[in-house]
Formats: C-alpha cells, sequence, structure tokens
C-alpha cells in the first residue's frame, strides 16, 4: 500500500461512487495530529455517512487520564475530513453523537454543501509537528490577526502571545510540568511504549526520526525513558525550543467535556493549517495545561477564568520535519 501522506486531489474519484468518495476524504482525516501518534480513530462507512468512533485500546490512562487529549484528536480528526469533504463538494452536515465509543458521524451527498475553510486541503498532507528551535522573524501580523477569523465556537478563545517575557514564562512552565509527568513510572511506562527507533516498521507512534534524535541513540531511547528520568534533559530541550518562538497560542473554553474537546480539536487543526499554508510551522506543547495545576499559571498569565484546553507554538523554521508514519484508511475500517 502506498505511504498514506502521498494523497493527491487529483487522484479523487469523480466518476466513482459516493462510498469510493467517503473513503477518499477519509485518507485526508487519518494524515491529523493525535497524543503520542496514537491514530485512535474507526471508522463505519454506511450508504451516505461515517461513523466515527475512538479505539478504546488506544487510551492512555497515565498520559491523558482526562480522555481529553483523545477527543481533540478527534476533532482534529474531524476537521481534516470537513475540509475535504467541502472541498469535492460531497458534505453534508455532521453531527456529533457521543455514546459508547462513537463520537460523531459525517453524512454526505453528490452536490453537498460548501465549507467555508475547504482552501486548506493542499495544506493537510504537509502539515507536521515541528520540532527544534524556531528562527527570530516575527510573524506578520495579517497572518495573525487572519487567525482571529477562523474561531467559530461559542465558549471557545484563542489567545496570542507574543512578548518574550511571558514566551519565557510558558517555556518554564511546559520544562515544569515534563518533569512532573516523567518523574511518574507509570507515565514513563507507558510513554515507553509508544516510542520506536528510526528503522522501526511500526506504523503508529513516535520514531527517533520524527523526535530528531540522533539516530543510534534512537535504539536505546525507550529503554531510558521506561528505567531512567530523563526529565532534566526534556525540560531543558523544551524549554529551549518554546523561548525561540515568535508566538504561543492557547485555546481556552468555558466548559470541558467531550464535546467541547473536539470543537478545540478542530479549531486547533484548523488554526495549524492556516498557519502552515502560510509556511509558518507549528508546534504543539500541551505539558503546562496538563499537569497538576499548572494551568492555573498559564490563567493567571493570560488573566483568563476560562480553563486552557491546548498550547501550540508558531514560527519560522529552517529544518522540514518528516512526517510521522500512519496506518492506511483499511486499517481503520470497521
Amino acid at each position: 500500500m502506498k505511504n498514506p501522506w502521498d494523497i493527491d486531489r487529483n487522484n479523487y474519484p469523480k466518476d466513482g461512487s459516493l462510498a469510493n468518495k467517503i473513503r477518499f476524504v477519509l485518507g485526508y482525516g487519518i494524515l491529523a495530529p493525535s497524543t503520542h501518534n496514537t491514530q485512535p480513530w474507526l471508522f463505519k462507512i454506511k450508504e451516505n455517512s461515517v461513523e466515527i468512533y475512538y479505539d478504546p485500546k488506544l487510551m492512555l490512562p497515565e498520559g491523558d487520564p482526562r480522555s481529553r487529549d483523545l477527543y481533540i484528536s478527534m476533532g482534529c480528526l474531524i476537521e481534516n475530513t470537513l475540509i475535504a469533504a467541502g472541498h469535492f463538494k460531497i458534505l453534508d452536515r455532521f453531527d456529533v453523537g457521543l455514546r459508547d465509543s462513537l463520537v460523531a458521524e459525517i453524512f454526505f451527498k453528490e452536490e453537498g454543501n460548501n465549507y467555508e475553510y475547504a482552501d486548506l486541503l493542499d495544506t493537510i498532507p504537509q502539515r507536521v509537528n515541528s520540532r527544534g528551535l524556531f528562527k527570530p522573524n516575527l510573524i506578520p501580523e495579517d497572518s495573525v490577526q487572519k487567525t482571529l477569523s477562523l474561531n467559530d465556537f461559542e465558549g471557545i478563545e484563542i489567545h496570542r502571545v507574543s512578548d518574550k517575557e511571558r514566551i519565557l514564562k510558558f517555556a518554564e512552565l511546559t520544562a515544569s510540568g515534563l518533569k512532573m509527568a516523567h518523574g511518574r513510572p507509570r507515565f514513563r511506562q507507558e510513554m515507553s511504549r509508544w516510542m520506536h527507533n528510526s528503522l522501526s516498521p511500526a506504523k503508529e507512534g513516535l520514531h527517533g526520526y520524527s523526535l530528531r534524535m540522533p539516530f543510534l541513540f534512537s535504539f536505546i531511547i525507550p529503554w531510558l525513558v521506561r528505567f531512567r528520568d530523563l526529565s532534566p534533559m526534556l525540560a531543558d530541550l523544551n524549554y529551549k525550543s518554546i523561548a525561540s518562538v515568535p508566538l504561543v497560542n492557547v485555546i481556552s473554553a468555558q466548559e470541558s467535556n467531550p464535546e467541547t474537546w473536539l470543537k478545540v480539536g478542530r479549531l486547533a487543526q484548523r488554526t495549524m493549517l492556516y498557519l502552515n499554508s502560510q509556511n509558518i510551522k507549528t508546534s504543539i506543547f500541551v505539558a503546562s495545561i496538563e499537569m497538576g495545576d499548572l494551568h492555573k499559571e498559564v490563567q493567571k498569565l493570560l488573566n483568563i477564568t476560562t480553563e486552557p484546553q491546548f498550547l501550540f507554538v508558531a514560527g519560522y523554521m529552517d529544518y522540514d520535519q518528516k512526517h510521522s508514519p500512519r496506518h492506511n484508511l483499511e486499517e481503520k475500517l470497521l
């Protein structure tokens, strides 16, 4: 099977069945980011719709005890799928349906509805979670302002931080969060199961090349993470990365529940795709809002009372990150 990242809009089966068209747009959906690259989605394709489920076996009780990151990942997948369905004009409607492991259902039809963000289609297979140091170049103000118009979700806000003093505070909080996480043996055990060397054929998880680690080091890092507390090194690396960025983005919400987290994921993916379309790299850092009471410090930094739900940074970088692997759609069908 070909690499799922090699999807090409020119291969859309415009004369094919609706079921084949649904499969094609789901090929864009599965390129969404997910925690530890778990790709926790499953699909059931019906006559004119697709039911979207999460896979309970891929939940992360140590790294994501509230399942917030799980639902945010599902929201990213939904946004990708809506963008693709809207671009190819087969979108009918989208319904959230939270019961058991069912998350949502997307309905399709020939000559369907337009989707406002369908122009982001070609950016989906280009998106990558960039790692490393960012260049000091500032992001143009018009690009920053454009992202404000991308939020059409009631009760959800996106906050942008560009002053260096607060950016350094976010770097400190992220470093503290990583120390808290990796200080727990159970977290490290869970994390190590999702880490692979750079030659691993695994189609999920974090490979050495996607973490930008030296080739030989990638063969021992799963063992080291499992049995050693590497938090001082990891905290330092992440501190330096965030300290170098020109823009920190935090999404907060009035409520904190699965339906809200789906919206947060959709907005996050939409915003990251827009920035990527402007040749601006993005990178996800959630330790400062996931660990302990650090989210309260984030609230103080932003002067907000809503709960921080997601954090990513944006800026310019010379390095072109290699994509993380993906399961083919056929492996995710029920």
